[in-house]
């Protein structure tokens, strides 16, 4: 071989080496996306705090209904608190910590003297709003249904068209509670922006209930999310 053409060949070699090189080192390489959650797969716990917000609308034996200290106080006894405005409405977020369970609900005058008391139920991930309350000689008197908005993943489903009900798991910083869902004719079920039936809800996926907060961890649904 010419030594012309031994010379070329070997530029030729080293050429080829260092663009394989560069193009296998320009490959991204692509980890699992937490945030695919496959059209509606089960999300491993929302990040929400929970939140509860209310109005005071009359305090008997009267009193101003503003300047009251509300503080809740989950079950390891921390507390969380807001004070109510001119209008008498509050609202308490978690944060960073968690009231999810049945946490303690207390109500002070200017002088921290305590005007009421009451236990109240909130799942993981659950906005509840209490409306308009009463507080009478040491009585806390919700005047208006409770309603509730929370995340979950969907463990069962007893449906039949679109009545039965639905058992949705709520978790958030290692708290789970399973809510069972009451669905009815006036439930709207909604996925991707178009109505479906309870029936065709999906065991793991995620869905935002929003409706009427019973008692024994259950929900008389008006709007189920498939998110």
């Amino acid at each position: 071989m010419k030594k012309e053409n031994l010379h070329t060949l070997r530029i030729a070699v080293i050429f080829l080496f260092f663009l394989s090189f560069f193009m296998v080192g320009s490959c991204d390489v692509e980890f699992g996306n937490s945030d695919d959650n496959n059209g509606g797969g089960g999300n491993g716990g929302s990040s929400d705090p929970e939140i509860v917000q209310g109005t005071i609308v009359d305090i008997i034996p009267d009193a101003d209904i503003e300047g009251i200290l509300v503080i809740v106080t989950n079950e390891d006894n921390s507390e969380f608190s807001d004070t109510t405005n001119n209008s008498g409405f509050f609202s308490i977020s978690s944060g960073q910590g968690t009231f999810s369970g049945t946490p303690q609900l207390e109500f002070f005058d200017t002088s921290m003297n305590s005007l009421a008391l009451i236990t109240i139920t909130v799942f993981p991930t659950a906005e509840v709003e209490l409306g308009n309350i009463i507080l009478e000689s040491g009585t806390v008197i919700f005047t208006q249904p409770t309603e509730v908005k929370f995340k979950g993943d969907v463990i069962t489903n007893n449906c039949t068209g679109n009545s039965g009900t639905m058992e949705v798991e709520a978790t958030r910083e290692g708290d789970s509670t399973n809510v069972i869902v009451q669905i009815s004719a006036s439930t709207d079920i909604i996925r991707d922006n178009d109505d479906i039936l309870c029936e065709d809800v999906l065991i793991g996926q995620t869905v935002e209930v929003r409706g009427e907060l019973l008692v024994g961890n259950t929900v008389d649904a008006d709007i189920v999310d498939i998110l």
